[in-house]
């Protein structure tokens, strides 16, 4: 209760008392509130952060619960207060939304970290203030935990394999993305990906690549800013061999053009028994040159072979690994989550 409310109740019990007996009796009732303390004008229920302990980067967060008391309409004010028992670099910053609030209200308070927040144990208590009376009430206080963790990096999938499905002895193309974790700095020997696992297991399997910006043989990581790399995955199948078929020549016919001509002297100059007989071997003539026509082509069929094997149809997935020349691997693969996947479907190749 307030000290003007305490002052008023004190001046009606003086007012109603009759004798100094019962004046001094109204006055130790009116003291009372004075010896005890205030009366309660609201109170805060405060939920467990959650979570309790984060990586450096990660968030928080505490729900609020207001509730006015003894018929109190005043404005509530709410600080969020961060502390530490060791000197601190960018500690984490709490933020009650909203701020103020007049009656019975649930709000939130975010507690959030950056990736250069000391990793040590933090106290954050939960504050409400009314301005006019000076009214105050704090929380006990809970602890709050910025892990100590190690940089690392992170690898997605940046665009799916394309195309999704592939006749055996063609290939697919997709987009690999690397993150930078927790201040990670790529070593000098730079990041090497690779297809960690492939499932189903079989005999001639696909088989994949990446190939890094610049051609380089491994990937370096620029700061916080994300680096691509992209995924080739080939297949095994029948490869063409042989000469490719040709449409038949008709070199022949030349042959045929001077034996003709002497046919048409023969036949000018001879008799007419005689010019039958040329007119026969003009005939005789010209059936032959057609009939060298087909060995003068050069009518080969195309055949193909499988000097590999072919790849059997089949979807493939294939789990995605990133490890730099210092041995840390990227840190969304663990024993719970193996990593990014990506499929490839490959169909058998048409007989021939």
């Amino acid at each position: 209760m307030s000290i003007e409310r305490l002052e008023s109740k004190f001046r009606l019990k003086m007012r109603r008392a009759g004798t100094p007996a019962v004046f001094a009796l109204a006055f130790l009732v009116a003291l009372v509130p004075r010896v005890q303390g205030q009366t309660p004008e609201f109170a805060l229920t405060i939920s467990a952060l959650s979570p309790s302990a984060v990586a450096p980067s990660g968030v928080s967060s505490i729900s609020i619960q207001v509730a006015p008391q003894a018929g109190f309409s005043g404005t509530i004010n709410l600080t969020c207060q961060v502390t530490a028992a060791i000197s601190t670099t960018d500690p984490p910053v709490c933020n009650v939304s909203p701020s103020s609030v007049t009656t019975t209200a649930t709000v939130t308070a975010n507690l959030t970290t950056q990736a250069t927040t000391t990793q040590t144990l933090y106290t954050v208590t939960v504050t409400g203030t009314d301005p006019a009376t000076g009214f105050t009430t704090t929380n006990p206080g809970q602890d709050f935990t910025v892990l100590a963790v190690t940089p690392q990096f992170t690898i997605t999938i940046a665009s799916a394999v394309s195309p999704t499905s592939v006749v055996a002895g063609n290939a697919a193309q997709g987009v690999i993305s690397i993150n930078a974790a927790n201040g990670y700095k790529t070593p000098s020997g730079g990041i090497t990906l690779s297809c960690g696992s492939l499932t189903p297991l079989v005999t001639i399997p696909p088989v994949c690549s990446f190939t890094y910006p610049g051609g380089t043989p491994t990937l370096t990581l620029n700061g916080a800013t994300a680096a691509s790399a992209n995924l080739n995955i080939s297949t095994f199948g029948p490869v063409t061999t042989g000469a490719l078929t040709h449409r038949p020549s008709f070199y022949a016919l030349w042959l045929s053009l001077p034996i003709l001509g002497f046919v048409g002297i023969g036949a000018a100059t001879g008799c007419r028994k005689s010019r039958k007989a040329w007119a026969l071997l003009a005939v005789f003539v010209i059936g032959a040159s057609f009939l060298l026509v087909p060995a003068c082509g050069t009518n080969t069929t195309a055949t193909t072979s499988t000097p590999n094997g072919t790849t059997p149809a089949n979807t493939y997935t294939f789990t995605i690994v990133g490890v730099d020349s210092n041995g840390v691997v990227s840190s969304n693969v663990s024993a719970t989550n193996t990593g990014p996947t990506v499929t490839l479907t490959v169909t058998a190749p048409p007989k021939t």
